[in-house]
């Protein structure tokens, strides 16, 4: 019989959501900025899989399936929580451990309906900067064609020791 104190002990003792990061994409480097809480559970819960990171571009995937609304769409809601994942870690990404994103603002217009398979979310920045960042977050589907867009804003507070 195993459970989930002691079927990994290598991979906790070593970093506390290795296993979450892991099967997120999430590269090792950013793994000393995500000690605390890792992802969060909503990255499991909506099934987000990072495929690209760097300050430039952030990308990801996400399953329409489970994510639906009542009418069997991708609901508006996961679509928005993509793109602040991604806005998110993006900011991250820039405040290279000296600073921590907090989210000020987003917004995001839905153009297309998501019905099936998966949707890819594309992240570049707006503005990098010492305070503040601003990413434009574009979601489309398998054919190309786009979904959302999205805009985030995140303050960078310092990171206190």
């Amino acid at each position: 019989m195993s459970d989930n104190f002691t079927s990994q002990p290598a991979q906790s003792s070593a970093h506390p959501f290795a296993q979450q990061l892991t099967d997120h994409g999430v590269p090792e480097f950013l793994w000393p900025f995500l000690t605390k809480f890792g992802l969060g559970g909503l990255a499991d819960k909506l099934g987000i899989m990072f495929t690209h990171f760097s300050v430039e571009k952030v990308t990801a995937t996400m399953p329409v399936e489970g994510n639906t609304q009542v009418m069997g769409i991708l609901h508006g809601g996961a679509s928005a929580a993509l793109a602040e994942t991604l806005g998110s870690m993006a900011a991250a990404l820039h405040g290279a451990g000296k600073a921590n994103p907090v989210g000020v603002d987003l917004n995001i217009t839905h153009h297309k309906a998501g019905r099936s398979g998966l949707v890819y979310a594309e992240c570049t920045p707006i503005h990098l900067g010492r305070r503040s960042t601003t990413h434009e977050i574009v979601i489309t589907n398998e054919d190309g064609a786009r979904v959302a867009t999205a805009r985030i804003t995140n303050m960078m507070l310092p990171v206190e020791n």
